[in-house]
């Protein structure tokens, strides 16, 4: 339910699309679980991010609306993140050759690119943040953490545990997959006011060293990372690994958490003086 503060101010934030080459053409896209759960349960309007070339990368390009934003969703995608992108400062970024910027499931530096430098500015800013699943480690990449580059090669059955369903029906790859233990003193137990949540697990990568301004938030069974917070944010700036957003309407963890970065996201915008929407 998305409160009373949350219905009387609109907050707009910001939602990272990724790059999809299909016939030849350049898209950028992203799927509207995103956006419906943000609008009914975050009670927020959207502004699609479109993805960043690197002959743009230099440049501002369009980061420099999210000084008129209120938040900032770092969202999930099929591709493996190429950590290059992220080890560098928005003015500094390589142009990596010999690979293409995008392939299907296998790499998406446009989004990179975008989601590195929206990171940058939204920290600037002390703006709410929610990464969701690609989104977590995009986080921890910036933080410094490290992933690891399949979990299948780091335990057999951690890649059965988190590996998308390929055999299930789409809308059921996102059924409850695994239960995670929630920090004891952290944020997002406030949030879900519970110490054990039961979450959906579609990823091939996860969280191998978390990045020194992060504190875990919540742990799999088998010692991996599903969530973390910036440490000292004087916001909420969280990232989740699996995905709140897919069955949102019947999960009251997911509903809890978009209502929360919601209200995060009002918060700023009143305290940045734009008032109400």
């Amino acid at each position: 339910m998305i409160s009373r503060l949350t219905e009387s101010v609109r907050a707009v934030v910001g939602v990272t699309s990724n790059r999809l080459l299909a016939d030849g053409v350049h898209r950028d896209w992203l799927r509207r679980k995103y956006v419906q759960a943000l609008v009914r349960y975050a009670g927020v309007a959207c502004v699609i991010l479109p993805t960043i070339d690197a002959d743009d990368a230099e440049g501002d390009s369009d980061l420099s609306i999210m000084g008129r934003l209120d938040g900032l969703i770092l969202t999930g995608d099929e591709s493996n993140i190429d950590p290059a992108i992220f080890s560098w400062s928005a003015s500094r970024r390589p142009k990596l050759t010999g690979q293409a910027d995008v392939e299907a499931g296998v790499r998406d530096r446009p989004r990179d690119r975008l989601s590195a430098g929206a990171i940058e500015k939204a920290v600037a800013l002390g703006m709410p943040i929610l990464g969701i699943c690609r989104g977590l480690q995009e986080l921890n990449l910036y933080f410094g953490g490290t992933l690891h580059p399949s979990l299948s090669e780091w335990r057999l059955e951690s890649g059965q545990m988190h590996a998308e369903k390929a055999g299930l029906p789409r809308d059921r790859q996102y059924d409850i997959a695994h239960s995670v233990k929630l920090c004891p003193d952290g944020v997002l137990l406030a949030i879900a006011g519970a110490i054990e949540a039961h979450v959906n697990s579609l990823h091939n990568q996860g969280i191998e060293r978390l990045g020194a301004a992060l504190k875990p938030e919540a742990w799999a069974s088998d010692g991996l990372i599903e969530a973390a917070s910036v440490i000292g944010a004087p916001t909420l700036q969280i990232g989740v690994q699996w995905h709140p957003e897919w069955h949102v309407e019947t999960d009251s963890l997911s509903k809890q958490l978009f209502n929360a970065f919601g209200e995060a996201c009002v918060t700023y915008r009143l305290r940045s003086d734009r008032g109400v929407a």
